[in-house]
């Protein structure tokens, strides 16, 4: 058999066996609500014991998401899944785990654009498995959190509710990240520690990584490495301010790529809530240091939300070693179960003069117990 017939069967089988994964674990959940809505039975008051044993009890979930790309000449299909656990030794140790698998039709993207169209992309081949997260939690109390282990900077960073309804990936890590340092963001991730500090309407986060982010499990180039002599390192923070559902950001980070010429990134961000339902989102960040590929990233848009649909506008400007790139996103999310979204979204893009569209239809999968 051919090479091509090989992998063509690979990637049925492994399409088939994620379909009826999501399908099997919908079905349980379905079949659990329903029997705990015939009963009708009040829930009993736990005892301490009781309590404290539930806490100690593991949670997992799967995120599973497709997405048919088109330039409406050609279209292309995407699958990023995503397992999560957490697993507690005591009432503030666990042990935290996370993987994603992605699957494309073909490795060639639809356009080529500066940022990419979708978040869910990955410029290597198919990936079967590989660590987001792997590490220790520990919860020193209400306020104070350290987390050990590899983790991805977009767990923690750049991942609020406004940004996450959007599918270009520079809501999800800004360029002025990822075109000047090979950073830990998706699908790469670093060894290194997480501080959390949350309190009323105050989040402050402090992070340090391995200064290259990678995916591999095994080889020269693994996920485990921390060489901060050949690699160098990226420290990051950030604070949050909330107040009556607003949300407003700032942050700093610094990569020692070189020990003479270290880049330094500035952003600040803000979730304005005009309305319950109308939200307005700002962003800008500079980068200051030398060799900089990309110095600026500026974007503004918005949300609207009613009953389960939600509609968003968002555009930006950047410019990479000199190209200019102006990007627009329209989108509609629509919940059509509570486990499961719909997004059709259309993507304006104009790189160095030049415009082209593309569509993308999404379906998100999501559970958790």
């Amino acid at each position: 058999m051919s090479k091509t017939f090989i992998n063509s069967i690979h990637q049925k089988g492994l399409m088939r066996a994620i379909f009826f994964l999501i399908i099997l674990l919908g079905g349980c959940l379905h079949t659990t609500a329903k029997t705990v809505e015939q009963q009708g039975l009040p829930e009993p008051e736990q005892s301490e014991e009781r309590s404290e044993s539930s806490s100690l009890r593991p949670s997992v979930g799967l995120d599973y998401t497709g997405e048919v790309q088109t330039d409406f000449k050609r279209a292309r299909f995407v699958n990023l899944l995503q397992l999560y656990a957490d697993i507690p030794f005591t009432r503030k140790l666990s042990l935290q785990l996370g993987s994603i698998s992605t699957l494309a039709t073909d490795n060639e993207y639809i356009i080529y654009s500066l940022q990419d169209y979708s978040n869910i992309n990955v410029v290597f081949p198919n990936i079967h498995v590989a660590f987001t997260v792997a590490g220790l939690n520990w919860q020193i109390n209400d306020r104070h959190s350290l987390f050990a282990g590899i983790r991805r900077t977009d767990e923690d960073y750049f991942c609020s509710d406004g940004l996450s309804l959007f599918t270009n990936s520079s809501y999800g890590i800004l360029p002025t990240f990822t075109w000047n340092a090979y950073i830990c963001t998706f699908p790469e991730a670093a060894l290194g520690l997480h501080y959390a500090y949350d309190h009323k309407n105050l989040r402050l986060q402090a992070s340090l990584y391995n200064g290259y982010g990678n995916h591999e499990l095994g080889g020269e180039f693994n996920v485990f490495r921390f060489c901060p002599k050949s690699e160098g390192i990226f420290t990051l923070g950030q604070a949050e301010y909330r107040y009556r559902g607003s949300h407003y950001y700032m942050g700093a980070s610094l990569h020692t790529k070189s020990a003479d010429r270290p880049l330094s990134t500035l952003w600040t961000y803000a979730e304005q809530a005009l309305t319950p339902n109308l939200t307005l989102m700002a962003i800008y960040s500079h980068v200051i240091g030398q060799d900089v590929s990309c110095r600026n990233f500026c974007a503004l848009g918005g949300k609207y939300s009613i009953k389960r649909f939600e509609f968003g506008l968002f555009s930006n400007y950047t410019n990479v070693v000199g190209f200019d790139e102006f990007s627009t996103e329209f989108l509609c999310s629509y919940r059509l179960w509570k486990y499961i979204t719909v997004k059709p979204v259309l993507h304006v893009i104009t790189t160095d003069g030049k415009t082209n569209c593309v569509g993308l239809f999404r379906m998100n999968f999501s559970i958790n117990n």
